[in-house]
């Protein structure tokens, strides 16, 4: 039985006339130390529970701070998996395609040494000058690999093709496909200008409307000339002629024929694919 108890037994047997003062005192002086100690760790409890109470919420707190650092920096990693920033440029494209992290729609490397990688709905390459002090960054609208199924015919004078300093680009003015032509001599004139450094003369192969009357009539039979002769034609074919650089179709197959044609005046593909 605790103190408390006992003390309580104590006084009710007083009050009862069981048992007298001095006998209650003699009981009171033996029970009085240990309810005082009693009462003396109950005040010291009560004392300590409000100071552990903040305790306990700043742990919760610290606790609380570290998982938010923790999901936070899980987030951030993760983010920079899932999310990688595209590339800015074409040096960036190129880099990318060296090392094998680009996807083969995105870019490949053709023949172990050319560097092929697309943006904007364009093929870029890099080309040393053959004297190797200038780089250039070649746009086509095809890659080789989109025109492995094209060969190139007959023979062209590489002579001559060195020699001239112009060139002339013909077509037939009475026509239909003139928005492929279009397309077709500008990307042709664009390579030849600045990468062969020639100087293109727009003409006609014959001289029956008005835009004609005024430019040159030149066909492939006009030797000494360096010439581009765009056909239109049921039958696709891309082919030298001694002086002459004929691509024959139509549609897009023009465009096609005359990118064709371009890499093979650079070197990177040959006439006959294998």
């Amino acid at each position: 039985m605790d103190r408390k108890k006992k003390m309580d037994i104590l006084k009710g047997s007083l009050e009862s006339g069981i048992i007298d003062k001095e006998e209650y005192k003699k009981w009171e002086e033996k029970l009085e130390p240990g309810m005082r100690e009693f009462d003396r760790k109950v005040e010291e409890t009560n004392r300590e529970e409000p100071e552990e109470q903040p305790k306990k919420s700043s742990e919760k707190a610290l606790i609380m701070a570290i998982v938010i650092v923790v999901l936070l920096f899980a987030a951030v990693f993760a983010f920079s998996i899932f999310y990688k920033q595209e590339p800015k440029t074409l040096e960036d494209l190129h880099v990318l395609n060296l090392q094998g992290k680009l996807k083969p729609e995105q870019g490949y490397v053709y023949k172990g040494a050319y560097s092929f990688v697309t943006l904007d709905n364009l093929w870029y390459t890099q080309l040393t000058s053959p004297k190797g002090s200038k780089i250039y960054s070649l746009a086509l609208r095809y890659s080789p690999k989109d025109l492995k199924d094209i060969a190139i015919a007959g023979k062209l004078d590489s002579e001559l093709f060195d020699s001239q300093q112009e060139f002339f680009v013909t077509f037939n003015p009475t026509g239909k496909e003139f928005s492929y032509i279009g397309l077709a001599v500008a990307d042709f004139n664009t390579h030849m200008s600045k990468v062969f450094e020639k100087i293109p003369i727009a003409a006609c192969d014959r001289n029956e409307t008005a835009p004609c009357q005024n430019r040159p009539i030149v066909t492939c039979d006009d030797a000494g000339k360096l010439v581009l002769y765009v056909k239109e034609s049921e039958r696709f074919r891309t082919y030298y002629d001694g002086n002459c650089i004929v691509v024959e179709g139509k549609g897009l197959d023009l465009v096609r024929g005359v990118d064709r044609v371009l890499y093979n005046l650079y070197g990177i593909m040959e006439q006959e694919e294998i």
